[in-house]
């Protein structure tokens, strides 16, 4: 037994070194040794010795069947270095079918529920709507367990990153938000009461500010005073990330107390441009008689087109989307939307 394992060249061996030693031996027995009891449990270590020792010899591989009959069992297809009987490195499992929201063509709408992806049936995703059928459009896709909002999303051309092309101000919905705002007042001396009277919800001075600054945001407004933003100053890194602060543009700093109160209980609404260029703002809620949600979104329009950065250049109007808080988003004309809202000011 001895004798024979010495004489014999091992499947570990290089192909040079098993060449040496059995020089006598046909290329077939070098490459397939009839020592090893099974060469199905060594398919790809085969594999690796015999196309290098098949150059170094300048031999003819011999065809599949004589391969069957050296190895006992198993074919190998010399087109791809592909095992039959395994996973071989040119393998490629069978794919599935896709089922189910797996095959929807667009990858979003794969996680939407089902109730989105019924509602979105009833209008066309690349038409472009005129204002009264996109506010009865968005009526009929509200199917949420909550009253939604209406709300207006404006892609416009601008770069906030230029100090001429913000957009910052306020708008007041002559039929109102449909929510309650609860205000905050920060004043001294005779305009506390001032504010109380008008209806504001929190009123006080420095003992307001110390209690912000101890984490007190129960309040959707808060109205200043000019005489106390000097003081309101300190609460920009509390406020500012949470669109709080008191600011002019935004008509919550105010010598008139009882008007700024007024106009924000009765539906006055700030917007802005994000850094995308985009503007987002409610007008409304659903439930609304149709009537009043145009007549509020096209004071919005009125109001975007009225307060025009000054650096703004080339087309002012990119896109312009309805939708309701729950539900997709419809795309509206631009030019009849502009053209409308001229005839109802009008």
């Amino acid at each position: 037994m001895a004798t024979a394992a010495a004489t014999s060249p091992s499947l570990l061996a290089p192909p040079a070194a098993a060449a040496a030693s059995t020089s006598a031996a046909a290329p077939t027995a070098l490459l397939f040794p009839t020592s090893v009891p099974s060469l199905r449990a060594y398919p790809r270590l085969l594999l690796a010795f015999r196309r290098p020792a098949a150059a170094a010899q300048g031999a003819v591989l011999e065809a599949d069947e004589d391969v069957d009959q050296a190895a006992g069992a198993g074919a190998y297809d010399d087109d791809d270095d592909g095992y039959e009987g395994g996973r071989g490195s040119a393998f490629t499992p069978p794919t599935r079918p896709r089922t189910g929201k797996a095959a929807l063509p667009l990858k979003r709408d794969r996680t939407r529920s089902k109730r989105f992806l019924e509602i979105q049936k009833l209008r066309e995703s690349k038409k472009e709507y005129d204002v009264p059928t996109a506010v009865s459009l968005m009526k009929q896709m509200s199917s949420a367990r909550f009253v939604e909002s209406a709300e207006a999303h404006f892609r416009m051309n601008l770069d906030p990153k230029y100090n001429d092309q913000q957009l910052r101000a306020t708008v007041n919905l002559p039929k109102g938000t449909g929510q309650s705002v609860k205000i905050a007042v920060l004043t001294q001396g005779e305009k506390i009461d001032e504010a109380r009277a008008a209806g504001a919800d929190i009123v006080g001075g420095d003992e307001l500010i110390e209690q912000i600054k101890g984490g007190f945001m129960d309040f959707d407004k808060l109205i200043a005073s000019p005489d106390m933003m000097p003081k309101v100053a300190s609460l920009g890194k509390i406020l500012g990330p949470r669109g709080l602060m008191p600011n002019p543009k935004a008509g919550t700093v105010s010598p008139n107390i009882t008007q700024a109160i007024e106009e924000f209980k009765k539906g006055k609404v700030e917007y802005r441009v994000d850094k995308t260029g985009i503007v987002h703002i409610p007008f409304g809620k659903v439930d609304f008689p149709e009537e009043d949600l145009i007549a509020n979104f096209m004071a919005v329009v009125r109001s975007v087109e009225r307060n025009k950065p000054s650096g703004a250049k080339g087309i002012y109007w990119k896109t312009a989307y309805l939708c309701s808080s729950m539900g997709p988003s419809i795309k509206l004309n631009i030019k009849e939307m502009l053209d409308y809202g001229t005839q109802s000011s009008d």
